[in-house]
């Protein structure tokens, strides 16, 4: 199995890859009822997990920093899309599946039993060089591969995501969505004064990184070392280019009626009838 890891570690690599670990298929179950769920292979017995770093510096924005890059459903792809072609080539009797967020597996959960971090009080994979501003992707195989030690760590006695988080959202529990603006931002429909009020504060038109800002571990967030997510970033969406933003960005699954209401929100159309979004 050592051998595999090394096959494994050499694809990684070759993808710009830095940060990536294994956890046993058994540990991660049970599994999420997605659909995807039927593209994975028969015995799975191994998963592969990487995280994509997409912090690119600060900047004046109105949309939450994971919407900057393209889509990273489609950049995931085609980053770890070439790692399993790679490993299908060394080890043509075995099955790679590559997952993206739309995964059977719960990611967190697994990159933690991967060692690529701990869970934060926000629900959010803490990472070393990333802190929580990563992706998580990974690849399910049924090549058996000898799994890594989860770290031993936890946020202690902090609780700044917890008692910054406006609406209360946050708890051991886990996160009330009903009362998190993120959630609330994606919100199809009219939504309550109170809700829209929300999206006023937060003067972003889609997210919240409010729990991301105020973690210690994102304080010295590395940027990212993967090229294809310096390409194409845009922090602002107006009502000129949001047309075509929807179809490269994260948010544009969610159609541009729900992205102009927010951004009417946030940045009223003027009185005079002047740019309306129309």
């Amino acid at each position: 199995m050592e051998n595999n890891r090394i096959a494994v570690a050499r694809a990684m690599k070759e993808a710009g890859i830095t940060q990536w670990g294994v956890a046993r298929y058994a540990d991660v179950l049970p599994l999420l009822p997605v659909r995807a769920a039927s593209r994975l292979p028969k015995n799975p017995r191994s998963v592969i997990v990487a995280l994509l770093g997409y912090y690119t510096g600060e900047k004046e924005h109105n949309i939450s920093r994971y919407a900057w890059p393209r889509d990273y459903h489609l950049l995931a792809q085609q980053l770890m899309e070439p790692v399993a072609e790679q490993l299908r080539t060394a080890f043509p009797e075995q099955t790679f599946a590559v997952f993206t967020d739309n995964s059977p597996i719960r990611e967190v959960t697994a990159a933690r039993l991967a060692g690529l971090g701990f869970v934060g009080k926000n629900g959010l994979l803490i990472n070393r060089r990333y802190g929580s501003y990563h992706f998580i992707t990974e690849i399910v195989t049924d090549l058996a591969l000898i799994p890594d030690i989860p770290e031993e760590k936890s946020c202690g006695d902090c609780r700044r995501c917890l008692d910054a988080c406006p609406l209360g959202a946050l708890s051991p529990e886990g996160v009330a969505l009903s009362r998190c603006r993120s959630h609330i931002t994606q919100k199809k429909g009219e939504l309550q004064p109170w809700e829209r009020k929300e999206i006023e504060k937060g003067a972003l038109a889609w997210g919240c990184d409010i729990c991301s800002d105020v973690c210690p571990y994102n304080q010295k967030a590395a940027l990212t070392d993967i090229p294809a997510f310096l390409q194409a970033v845009e922090s602002q969406i107006t009502r000129e280019n949001l047309p075509g933003l929807l179809k490269e960005k994260a948010f544009g699954w969610r159609g541009i009626a729900v992205m102009r209401r927010n951004l009417d929100i946030i940045d009223p159309p003027c009185s005079n009838g002047e740019e309306t979004g129309e």
